[in-house]
């Protein structure tokens, strides 16, 4: 009897840590290895900008904690792992140089099922255009806007394993050039059974290379005109995640969360966070990536409500990019938390 509970609670976690230790060609196709090789060298950069406060205050390691709206985004096997039924997420980003990044989220949930959609946004602002005459600008002003559509797709396959799946849509316009993409995303959740002991496994941006559509602009005198765009991979990573809560008291709280990140155009980092919650309704969170030229560092609060069965969750958080400066992000969280009178859901999982 022993024996066979064992098996149940490793199988799973042997198979997340064969996906992700996986190195056989087909795989290396979706997560170059060495990335610190192949360094500036995928497109689509603003897939990579964090979305959600309380992820980014845990220093990004999320792929084992993404159990909110945030998770479409994270790690979509999460979505049937939702407080709530039903979920609406939104979230705000004051990028470096003015750039503002929105983002919005919904999903629902029922007991084997979920389902949800994400939009999210770039904005740029005006730039001005400048020329090799006319370094201070020549009067006349573009924009560089990005923007993703994806929809989401999991499913519990047992009361602690479940996978998902999100497949977007990315459009660049930069000046009178358009850069699309179909990209998905793939994740696993797993419950070991110890607590709320899990373990998360993600791959997010994987797809064909891309570039931009059109014709390159005429090139200079003493240049060799181009007939096309040259075309660049998506930015696709990996991330393996394990994340505990410790019950310190009635009241207080630590959640602990690691991450080994693995980006197909940098090198491999850790990703570390931690969380204190006071009476579930006041988090303090730090987090740190390691393997950073500059910056890494981020930290960031949370408080929580509950009021006729809705619960509302703000975060914000900081996040340290170096000589870019501080990077501020707010973000939302709500969960309608309709209840039987009778019995409980008992896909409902304590966070």
């Amino acid at each position: 009897m022993v024996a066979t509970c064992l098996r149940r609670r490793l199988l799973p976690a042997a198979l997340l840590l064969g996906l992700g230790l996986a190195g056989p060609a087909r795989a290396g196709d979706l997560i170059r290895l060495f990335g610190d090789e192949n360094a500036g060298t995928a497109s689509a950069q603003f897939l990579r900008i964090p979305v959600g406060a309380r992820a980014v205050g845990l220093g990004q390691a999320y792929a084992a904690v993404a159990t909110d709206g945030a998770a479409i985004f994270w790690n979509p096997a999460g979505l049937i792992r939702t407080p709530g039924r039903q979920n609406w997420f939104a979230g705000h980003v004051a990028w470096a140089a003015d750039i503002d990044l929105e983002y919005a989220a919904f999903h629902r949930r029922g007991q084997n099922f979920a389902q949800g959609l994400m939009f999210g946004t770039l904005r740029s602002g005006d730039i001005l255009r400048t020329d090799e005459l006319h370094q201070e600008g020549t009067g006349q002003y573009f924009n560089a806007n990005q923007f993703f559509v994806g929809g989401s797709l999991a499913r519990a396959m047992t009361d602690r394993f479940s996978i998902g799946m999100t497949v977007k849509f990315f459009q660049e316009n930069l000046d009178q050039y358009q850069t699309r993409a179909l990209l998905a995303d793939m994740g696993i959740l797993y419950y070991v059974g110890v607590g709320d002991l899990r373990v998360g496994f993600s791959v997010r941006n994987f797809g064909s290379d891309v570039k931009p559509s059109g014709t390159p602009p005429p090139a200079p005198d003493g240049y060799v005109a181009t007939w096309e765009f040259q075309s660049f991979p998506a930015p696709t990573v990996g991330a393996f995640g394990v994340a505990k809560t410790w019950d310190l008291s009635s009241r207080v709280t630590v959640l602990t969360t690691a991450d080994f990140n693995h980006p197909s155009d940098y090198s491999e980092s850790f990703r570390l966070g931690g969380e204190l919650g006071l009476r579930r309704q006041f988090f303090l969170r730090a987090g740190y990536e390691t393997n950073r030229d500059e910056g890494g560092f981020a930290a960031g609060f949370g408080l929580q409500v509950e009021r006729h069965q809705l619960r509302i969750r703000v975060d914000y958080a900081y996040g340290d990019m170096g000589s870019f400066g501080g990077v501020h992000h707010f973000s939302i969280d709500l969960s309608p938390l309709w209840r039987s009178p009778v019995a409980s859901d008992t896909a409902e999982v304590r966070r």
